[in-house]
């Protein structure tokens, strides 16, 4: 039986980044006798999970066609609130709910200028990331908000374990499970897929495409009020800038999830592949000892190069910036 270059190309086409994410994972396992045990995929899982949860939430704006540049400021500002109000309440149930809430406060500002104001949405989504960034930084000053006798129930969301299982891969099985549905099962993700293919198309067909790009902002904040609650409890401190990093490798995540099985939009799965590649390439080449700034180049390329193959094969990546 011979292997036409058709089907070679289909194989590619659709399995492509998912070879390479094997490829990679040998790489690391041949050079280094830490990287394949129990312990350190269980560690990648736990690194991956505020990527994987934050991510998933990007999927929904962008498989519409748009995109959010302010959940990494954001997620700071939820943090450094979070704490505070941890610090100064002995109720968990009156301070996760502000956190849900700021987060959701900003999806709802992202949505209403994007979906009803139609403001480009990486302008918009930009500035309200540099107002959440003003307003982190003069409520914290820019220093850490360390928690103080904090509810051992908050400390095992992020830093508490079922068994083997770290709480945060927990959750972000839970939250993926739940996209999964979201997206791919039911007739609101079949909408934001159509509005990311051909939004006028959608519009005439009687379907609100700006009530349903609105919702997809409000998903996008809530996803960074549940990673920025997550990342509070496991580092026992809200941190002004520990979400910045965040939105770079969401990027990256979204990006590579449209590249896998063939089906040029974000995908539930193709998110949670991609969170583990990135995670993956940052777990191997810090036990490699390759500097950081090394590491952010490493990514880059494998995201060009991804995007890249997608484009060479005829894939079209349904992504709309302006």
């Amino acid at each position: 039986m011979f292997v036409t270059a058709s089907t070679m190309k289909r194989f590619i086409r659709h399995y492509g980044t998912v070879v390479g994410a094997l490829l990679i994972l040998i790489f690391f396992a041949s050079t280094s006798p830490y990287f394949f045990t129990v312990g350190n995929f269980l560690l990648i899982f736990k690194q991956m999970s505020m990527l994987t949860i934050v991510s998933l939430g990007f999927a929904f704006v962008m498989a519409a066609g748009g995109f959010d540049m302010s959940i990494g400021y954001a997620m700071g500002l939820v943090s450094v609130i979070l704490a505070s109000i941890l610090n100064t309440t002995s109720s968990l149930i009156v301070a996760l709910a502000a956190a849900l809430g700021i987060g959701l406060g900003v999806g709802v500002i992202n949505g209403i200028l994007v979906a009803y104001l139609h403001l480009p949405d990486f302008i918009a989504t930009f500035a309200v990331g540099s107002v959440t960034f003003g307003a982190k930084m003069l409520y914290s000053g820019g220093h850490p908000i360390f928690l103080h006798n904090a509810s051992p129930i908050f400390l095992a969301i992020g830093q508490g374990y079922a068994g083997p299982i770290p709480m945060p891969v927990i959750i972000m099985l839970v939250v993926l499970a739940i996209v999964l549905v979201v997206l791919h099962r039911t007739k609101f993700g079949r909408h934001i897929y159509a509005i990311g293919g051909n939004p006028m198309a959608v519009l005439y067909a009687g379907i609100n495409v700006r009530r349903n790009r609105f919702y997809t902002f409000l998903i996008s904040g809530l996803s960074v009020a549940i990673t920025s609650i997550v990342l509070t409890s496991r580092m026992g401190s809200g941190q002004p800038q520990a979400g910045e990093n965040f939105l770079l490798d969401a990027i990256s995540v979204c990006f590579l999830s449209t590249t896998m099985f063939g089906e040029g939009e974000p995908t539930g799965g193709g998110v949670f592949v991609g969170a583990f590649i990135i995670t993956m390439l940052n777990n191997g080449l810090t036990m490699l000892n390759v500097p950081y700034q090394v590491q952010f180049i490493t990514k880059g390329v494998v995201v060009i190069l991804a995007v890249l193959l997608s484009v060479v094969l005829g894939r079209k990546i349904h992504i709309k910036l302006l």
